[in-house]
């Protein structure tokens, strides 16, 4: 399958295949022509001010719009935003008018736009005592693959009118209610996706945050991925003294890339507030109107599946499973088992359906790490769905939580007797080592990279154009991403254990006097698990390209982690790692 390149991306080793294109690629254009057409940007959002009040729901017009995933990500897309106040007196209910952009209209003919009526939902921030509006337009019936035009308009009623849309770039730029998106498609297709995770806010009265949270965001959108995921600690609301305007100024930051592509959040210890709800999760999910999972309307959107192309992607809560004590609200045991029951429904038809090749787990917390004094990982995880992992054999596990970037080798199963449960590494799994295809000499000779690299040698890894990282067969276990590097003010990658070794929670102890937590009981294990860590990129983002290859062959994931501590338009990359195993329909 032939795959290209999106204007104005950023070079390096090959072509990398993706369905996030923009209107003029969909043109057919002369290649010279694309060549010098730059992909429409997202709007740019003028920041918050003092005088706008706590947050976007102070504000006039929508604010903060970012897009998610329906159920079906080639057929239905989200368009949320925080609303203003609603009024009663108003005939017009919040909406969303959207056609395909052109020249993608049926045989160039004109096609009505359509206006769908948003759902909106609210909730009152117990810190700050102010309630906050949000309203969610479900878009569904789309076609796969498509490029669409939107405008957040305030008219509920459908219109009639002929239109060809408007070009993607006039729409972003026509106001803080317009944009574009791209369907995902449907069937096996090549794309890619950003995961990152521990962001804060790039504002400059944000404790918890840094400049690199916002470098993050125009490195992803340079990079055009068909969407992002994020792995929690979106924006520390929880530990904020005004929650709603971090969570307002998060939605402002990612906006330049919201606006355009789904960002799929995940539940993380510090979306969970007190007094938010019962279960302190009222704002999470009001902001994001997420896939369901068909439990009762309380857990909703804390964990969810979709299918993109040939991968299927599940996304946990893993507060309901871990061991530590790490929220104001303590969400362990909250499902009573009914998630990981559901995980391994969903996990086992994502295995016997032919049509889908890779299985991608999201959670927030770790089941291994490096950290000298961060969190560490969690006993709770390893024993809860560690077994599932490798019976259905997960192919991929990315999370954070710990503020630095490492990279497992394959693991499948644990060492004997352990009463760490320690994962097993399975060296057999990597097929080259870091050196090989890139000429830098067997593994285990070569320079390290980040302080540490390549764990145990590991030879080139410089970014060169002939450098490929290691490749890996999936199928003899599961390669485990931490990357914590979104953007948060306490990156932990210059405080790592040396020499490598696994830091786990193995139990609580009772909370100290007037304290409402109960505090970790660590224990240190050998960490032959691990295969690569980055001491000296304190911040980075994860670019996942999946080629889907060519019936009766092999299908790839290949993994690059691009530093996002600077401005900079063209990252080195820090880890490069590709996994492969046969299609499902070979």
């Amino acid at each position: 399958m032939g795959t290209w390149r999106l204007p104005g991306r950023r070079s390096g080793p090959g072509p990398r295949p993706s369905s996030a294109t923009s209107p003029a690629e969909s043109a057919g254009r002369p290649a010279e022509a694309r060549a010098e057409t730059a992909e429409p940007k997202a709007r740019t959002v003028e920041p918050l001010t003092e005088t706008t009040g706590s947050g976007a729901a102070a504000a006039t017009g929508p604010r903060g719009v970012h897009l998610t995933f329906g159920a079906d990500p080639a057929t239905t897309v989200v368009i949320s935003w925080l609303a203003p106040p609603p009024n009663p007196d108003a005939a017009d209910v919040p909406s969303v008018r959207y056609s395909p952009a052109p020249p993608q209209t049926v045989a160039a003919q004109t096609v009505a736009a359509q206006t769908v009526a948003a759902q909106c939902r609210s909730y009152r921030d117990a810190r700050v005592d102010t309630v906050v509006h949000v309203c969610h337009g479900t878009l569904a019936g789309l076609r796969p693959d498509t490029t669409y035009t939107y405008t957040i308009v305030g008219s509920g009623e459908p219109s009639s009118d002929p239109v060809t849309g408007v070009a993607a770039a006039e729409a972003a730029a026509a106001g803080p209610g317009s944009g574009w998106f791209r369907t995902a498609p449907a069937g096996r297709a090549p794309f890619s996706f950003a995961f990152l995770a521990d962001q804060g806010t790039n504002r400059p009265g944000d404790p918890f945050g840094s400049p690199a949270a916002g470098h993050t965001v125009a490195a992803i959108e340079r990079q055009a991925p068909m969407f992002a995921v994020v792995g929690g600690d979106l924006s520390y609301a929880n530990i904020r003294d005004d929650p709603v305007r971090s969570w307002a100024d998060w939605f402002e930051m990612i906006s330049a890339s919201a606006t355009s592509r789904p960002w799929m959040p995940c539940l993380g210890n510090h979306e969970i507030e007190r007094g938010n709800g019962a279960l302190g999760v009222a704002a999470y999910q009001t902001y994001f109107q997420l896939p369901d999972h068909g439990d009762e309307s309380y857990l909703a959107g804390l964990w969810y599946a979709i299918t993109v192309g040939s991968l299927r992607l599940v996304v946990l809560a893993a507060d309901d499973v871990c061991l530590q004590d790490g929220s104001p609200v303590r969400l362990h045991g909250i499902s009573a088992g009914r998630q990981t029951a559901w995980l391994a429904r969903t996990l086992a038809q994502a295995r016997a359906d032919p049509a889908i090749d890779w299985i991608v787990v999201v959670m927030h917390q770790a089941m291994m790490s490096t950290s000298a004094s961060h969190h560490g990982a969690d006993l709770g995880i390893r024993a809860a769905w560690r077994p599932l992992f490798d019976q259905f054999d997960v192919d991929l596990v990315l999370h954070g939580h710990e503020h630095h970037y490492e990279r497992s080798h394959p693991v499948r199963g644990h060492v004997p007797d352990s009463p760490m449960l320690t994962p097993l590494p399975v060296p057999a799994a990597v097929l080259t080592r870091s050196g090989d295809k890139a000429g830098g000499g067997p593994a285990g000779r070569g320079g390290p990279v980040g302080g540490d690299g390549p764990v145990g040698g590991g030879g080139r890894n410089d970014g060169g154009e002939g450098w490929d990282g290691e490749v890996v067969d999936a199928t003899a276990g599961t390669v485990h991403l931490l990357v914590g590097t979104g953007g948060s003010s306490s990156p932990t990658a210059g405080n790592l254990l040396d020499p490598p070794a696994g830091r786990v929670i193995i139990d609580l102890r009772d909370p100290d006097p007037g304290r409402r937590r109960r505090r970790s009981i660590h224990a240190v294990e050998p960490a032959d698990w691990l295969a690569f860590r980055a001491r000296e990129h304190p911040y980075a983002f994860a670019l996942i390209d999946l080629d889907p290859g060519e019936p009766g062959g092999t299908t790839s994931l290949r993994i690059s982690i691009l530093d996002s501590s600077s401005p900079d338009p063209s990252p080195v990359p820090i880890d490069r790692v590709t996994l492969v195993r046969p299609r499902a329909d070979g």
